[in-house]
């Protein structure tokens, strides 16, 4: 705010000055001058100020010569600061403002208004400190340290809105008694230096009879007095200082590998680590087993590292087997040379080949003609008719045939139901397109919808018809004709040497009546079934057709099929035991994943039918209605409820103690809340086979748990990967 203010001499007594002026005549100021008079910035002030700055020169004559250079530095750095603030009012007055920076110089008072001045050194240097702590004031006041990020000497931007005069009054009420914002925070107080009059925050206990002096002017003295440095050194040492929290040691309870073993490894597994480490220096792996060279692969796969350059060290002329764990980086040229390279190969397993396409299958099936086992995850590019093309040139001479997270629908089933006589295992696991009609393919028709769905010739030519073979080479046209299945539609065969059958985590919902259709087929043949989230299955499904015809199953595996009420398994594994009696049979694997709805009595009855056999157990999530007298099932103690002699609660009773799960290796417990260490102590005392328990989301199972050489929990809270 600039303003003219003209004042008349004389009118009302304050116009005649101290040395005889008659007139004054102020000219423009600034908003800076306006703010030094509302905070009391008077001549009084300033005498003040005067005062002090002689007693501070007296004090300081006592100081050595290098507290008096100390001195003349924070002066400097005074000077300098009111430079600074010259050039701020400069550059405000460039940018609008008509007012003049202020320097509140002494000016000669002998003279008229228009005379030229003389400018006393004493003075100027007084004000230019004056100008200095004014700004210093405000800058405390309004709480724009260097710390905010701004320059020095700059004015930090006000937010809209924001009005200085709300909290003006409290702000100065706290500098008066030597606080600001940030040392209310973090304590302390705002001292002035005996010697250099520079402000400084203290914190801590403080002698109220030493002097106060800033840590520059105190390092001074230090150095004038020549204090030792052995004093200082000692007084540094036997400081007090805080005791260090101890770092957690992180545990490492598994080797972060996919070929890690528990125990000890082996000479032969430490050297395929080493080699694997340093695979670019490798040129060959020489004679090494399948089993080697698989944990290899496991390894490189982990790493990334599977790609066009290390591709060549499992390929080989004489390889009767390629497995092959991560194909991401594998290219249409990687995948002919495993054409070219393993033409003798017998088995092939490739994960993740998502570039894996119809025209890379058709060579598989034209050019591998010892080709038995095929398994392909991932391969979500080839179509229908690509499988279908595949199965008509090598599906006679396949007995084992797995896909996952790829297409396979009704085309392709229809396929293999035909040219695939000789299957002896059939895994179609998560495929998009598989749905009740594919499923339905394995077992005879029955309708006349039913041959025509299944009627390949049919389902060809339509699709051929409605494609545009523009642009097409001829081995895609050859793909998609339909004179490949020329002449008369084959009947439907049975695929009688089929033992293992893995439909598992279908992404389309499959009926009983279909899937009991299919296990009247084949379940008398069947070794392996999985019908994992098989959700629609209910309770006449296992008791009519599973019990009835799959008198042979070794492993069942049904998980989260959430529609089988616990008492029909039960009586369902109640019906099995009555038939061992007979037959001397038991399970060897169970899945019973996420099977929310099991009790008690359906592992007690599981441990009387399978105790003797069973090896493997899967309960993860089994923990509605599971307590812990059903988990000391596997230790071979059954308890019943009985009611009680006095009217009150049911109580648990011992009824039966058998041998329970001698033979158990692998159990997983996790999620089952009610397993705890007195629990797995009972069962571990009884499985002397046991060698891995996984017990994640088990908050009572703690380090206490029994430990014996050859065991291990995978999962365990207490334990820090």
């Amino acid at each position: 705010m600039d303003t003219y203010d003209r004042t008349r001499g004389g009118a009302d007594g304050r116009g005649s000055g101290r040395r005889g002026r008659g007139t004054v005549i102020k000219g423009p100021h600034s908003a800076l001058t306006d703010y030094l008079q509302e905070i009391g910035v008077s001549e009084h002030f300033r005498e003040r100020r005067r005062r002090e700055a002689e007693e501070q020169q007296a004090a300081a004559t006592t100081v050595s010569a290098s507290a008096q250079e100390s001195t003349e530095g924070e002066q400097t750095a005074d000077a300098a600061l009111a430079a600074d603030l010259q050039q701020e009012e400069n550059d405000s007055a460039e940018v609008g403002t008509s007012s003049r920076p202020v320097r509140m110089s002494t000016r000669s008072r002998t003279g008229g208004s228009g005379a030229a001045s003389t400018l006393d050194p004493i003075a100027e240097t007084e004000e230019v400190t004056v100008v200095a702590d004014v700004v210093a004031e405000e800058q405390l006041v309004k709480g724009k340290g260097k710390g905010k990020g701004k320059g020095k000497g700059r004015k930090g931007k006000k937010k809209k809105g924001e009005d200085d005069s709300d909290y003006e009054n409290e702000d100065e009420a706290n500098y008066r008694g030597g606080l600001n914002r940030s040392s209310a925070r973090k304590g302390g107080r705002m001292k002035e230096c005996e010697v250099c009059g520079k402000k400084f925050l203290q914190r801590g206990e403080h002698d109220e009879s030493a002097r106060i002096l800033c840590a520059m002017c105190l390092n001074s003295i230090n150095k004038a007095v020549g204090e030792p440095k052995a004093v200082a050194k000692r007084a540094r040492e036997t400081a007090t200082k805080a005791p260090a929290k101890p770092r957690k040691r992180m545990k490492k309870t598994a080797g972060g590998l996919l070929e890690y073993e528990p125990g000890l490894p082996s000479l032969q597994d430490l050297c395929v680590r080493v080699i694997a480490k340093n695979l670019d220096q490798v040129e060959s792996f020489g004679d090494i087993t399948g089993e080697s060279l698989k944990k290899l692969c496991r390894i490189i796969s982990k790493m990334r590292t599977l790609d066009e350059q290390t591709l060549g060290l499992f390929l080989g002329s004489d390889k009767n087997s390629v497995t092959l764990y991560d194909c991401t980086k594998i290219t249409r040229a990687g995948i002919q040379r495993i054409i070219d390279e393993c033409a003798q190969v017998q088995q092939l397993d490739l994960e993740y080949c998502g570039r894996l396409d119809n025209m890379a299958l058709m060579d598989f099936g034209r050019s591998l003609n010892n080709l038995t086992s095929l398994r392909l995850d991932g391969a979500f590019l080839v179509s229908d008719e690509g499988w279908a093309s595949l199965l008509r040139h090598c599906g006679p001479r396949l007995t084992s045939f797995r896909v996952r997270f790829t297409g396979f629908g009704l085309v392709a089933m229809r396929a293999l139901t035909i040219h695939c006589p000789n299957l002896v295992e059939l895994c179609v696991s998560e495929c998009v397109d598989f749905n009740d009609d594919c499923l339905a393919t394995l077992s005879a028709p029955i309708t006349d919808y039913e041959e025509e769905k299944q009627e390949p010739e049919r389902i060809l030519r339509l699709l051929s018809d409605r494609r545009d073979r523009k642009g097409k080479s001829s081995a895609e046209i050859a793909l998609d004709s339909s004179k490949d299945y020329s002449g008369p539609v084959p009947s439907w065969k049975p695929l009688s040497k089929l033992q293992r059958l893995e439909l598992a985590r279908p992404h389309k919902p499959m009926g009983s009546q279909t899937t009991s259709r299919v296990i009247r087929t084949l379940g008398a043949q069947l070794r392996v079934l999985d019908l994992s989230g098989f959700k629609d299955i209910d309770d006449s499904f296992i008791l009519d057709t599973l019990d009835s015809h799959c008198q042979n199953l070794e492993e069942l595996y049904l998980n989260e099929c959430v529609s089988i009420p616990a008492d029909a398994m039960a009586q369902f594994f109640r019906r099995q035991r009555e038939k061992s009696k007979v037959l001397g049979k038991g399970y060897r694997r169970i899945g019973l994943n996420r099977c929310y709805m099991l009790t008690d009595s359906v592992i007690q009855e599981l441990v009387l039918h399978s105790g003797a056999t069973l090896t493997w157990l899967d309960l993860n999530s089994v923990d509605d209605n599971l307590s812990t007298y059903g988990l000391l099932a596997l230790s071979g103690a059954i308890y019943k409820r009985r009611a009680s002699e006095n009217d009150g609660p049911e109580e648990y009773v011992l009824e039966e103690q058998t041998s329970g799960c001698v033979n158990l290796q692998e159990v997983d417990l996790s999620w089952v809340r009610c397993t705890a260490d007195s629990t797995l102590e009972t069962i571990v005392a009884r499985c002397k086979k046991l060698e891995t328990v996984k017990v994640y989301g088990c908050p009572y199972v703690t380090i206490f748990a029994p430990r014996r050489p050859g065991l291990r929990y995978v999962g365990r809270e207490c334990d820090t990967l």
